[in-house]
């Protein structure tokens, strides 16, 4: 069956494409949903294309396409939503991309459709270890970085966040992505907004479609 034709089909049920298992987040799917690529675990959507709602509604909140970015550095992967939505974005030079699992490395590499993959550069490493060590500042950060549904808890410490600020370039834009559909994890996120205020004075979170972003702009 060509791809023409599962985009197709796929517009009426999900297409499997690949199966692998991660140590990290068990057994990972790749499907082709509605003509995207969608990589899912048992219990989160990781990537889903330009169909990834959660970014999307923020940047459209930000209006991303007049921000003067020109690099990025993205911490979490997935299949490279992110960098799908920013495909038209008139001014992106660099693209950073970090995922601690080099399954979802892999794939990454091999399904991101975006004309901006020639100006990506992957990296699998922690992404603490990568904040930690490096010197570059970016235009634009975002992290989306998740085990199944939850954020690892080093990443919502007050540490990690004052460590990740010197990542972000002046007039340059955070966006920090976490769950936000259950009783569990509004609660966490109410906390975790007092830290993040904290480190990020100025801040305002965005509620996207489940998730809640959180937002700082290095004025």
């Amino acid at each position: 069956m060509s791809l023409a034709l599962k985009k197709i089909l796929s517009y009426f049920i999900d297409i499997p494409i690949e199966n692998r298992e991660s140590q990290f987040s068990g057994k990972i799917s790749v499907a082709i949903s509605q003509g995207q690529y969608k990589l899912s675990t048992q219990n989160a959507i990781y990537s889903y294309g330009k169909k990834y709602t959660s970014f999307d509604t923020a940047f459209k909140a930000i209006d991303i396409q007049k921000q003067p970015i020109k690099s990025v550095l993205v911490l979490g992967l997935g299949l490279g939503s992110v960098i799908d939505l920013l495909e038209h974005h008139p001014t992106i030079q660099q693209i950073v991309a970090v995922d601690f699992d080099n399954v979802i490395v892999a794939l990454a590499q091999k399904y991101l459709q975006s004309s901006l993959k020639t100006k990506t550069s992957f990296v699998c490493a922690d992404a603490a270890d990568f904040i930690k060590n490096n010197q570059k500042k970016f235009d634009l950060v975002l992290f989306d970085v998740f085990i199944e549904d939850l954020t690892p808890i080093p990443f919502m410490q007050i540490e990690f966040l004052n460590t990740l600020k010197q990542s972000i370039q002046i007039n340059g834009i955070l966006l920090f992505s976490k769950i936000d559909d259950s009783m569990r994890s509004k609660i966490e996120n109410a906390q975790f907004e007092q830290k993040f205020s904290v480190a990020f004075p100025e801040s305002f979170s965005i509620d996207a479609n489940g998730n809640k972003i959180f937002v700082w702009i290095n004025k």
